[in-house]
């Protein structure tokens, strides 16, 4: 298994949610209001597949969506990609899935089964804030590669499991891809960086804080034992590489 980050950037989000993107700079200089917020997603390599792990805000640069540059640096084009596992809807995890040609918008990836909980677009598509990007979200049903999610737990496939986990938002889903022994997670945005294993706190932009904490303090030690590389798609240390024992 190769894991492979694909750093979208650095983005500013002001007080209203809007994300303005600034560089690949992981250590840009921090706003006086609102926050910067790193955007990585993840590909996977397996002997079967080509996984892309959420897909990023969506930006471009040169006319061109940064994650299919990131994929080309890597000799991986949009079509090689086998599958795409989302979390969970907000604008920054799931714009990148396509692109405006025109006025019509395209799949990034049209040779993926984009594997998406429906329950969790039900929820998405009926809120009323800022966090989510509903022209995109509407446009995600004309897609006929997605695959509608709707258990609490299964198998994608004979290395992928996932699990419906709440948290962040109430149908937020994380993935564990293990082959040849090597397990390789992915909490999402209720583990987006190493240093929340630090404090064992409910956040506040959590819909459940607590069930967040509950979440990372299980993974914490399940990770220890069984020796998982957990992924951070918001964090500047990109994962654990093994070694959740040592210091970030």
């Amino acid at each position: 298994m190769k894991v492979i980050p694909l750093l979208e950037g650095v983005y500013y989000v002001d007080t209203k949610k809007d994300f303005h993107y600034i560089s690949d700079d992981i250590e840009a200089k921090r706003p006086a209001d609102g926050y910067n917020l790193i955007v990585r997603p993840f590909l996977i390599q397996t002997i079967t597949d080509n996984i892309l792990i959420d897909c990023g805000y969506g930006s471009e640069l040169d006319c061109e969506p940064i994650i299919i540059k990131k994929l080309r640096e890597h000799h991986v084009e949009p079509n090689q990609i086998t599958k795409v596992l989302i979390s969970h809807l907000h604008k920054d995890h799931i714009n990148g899935i396509g692109n405006w040609v025109g006025e019509q918008f395209v799949c990034n990836f049209p040779e993926a089964q984009i594997y998406i909980q429906q329950r969790e677009y039900d929820y998405a598509i009926a809120q009323t804030n800022n966090s989510y990007n509903y022209e995109r979200l509407k446009k995600l049903k004309s897609f006929k590669n997605i695959v509608w999610m709707n258990d609490e737990n299964g198998a994608i496939s004979n290395e992928i499991t996932y699990e419906v986990t709440g948290g962040h938002v109430p149908f937020q889903q994380v993935f564990w891809i293990k082959e040849d022994g090597e397990t390789t997670f992915y909490g999402a945005d209720n583990l987006p960086q190493l240093n929340y294993f630090k404090y064992h706190a409910a956040f506040k932009n959590d819909v459940d804080g607590v069930k967040a904490m509950e979440d990372r303090l299980r993974w914490e030690e399940d990770a220890k034992k069984e020796h998982w590389n957990i992924l951070f798609y918001h964090g500047k240390r990109t994962d654990t590489k093994q070694h959740l024992n040592s210091e970030a």
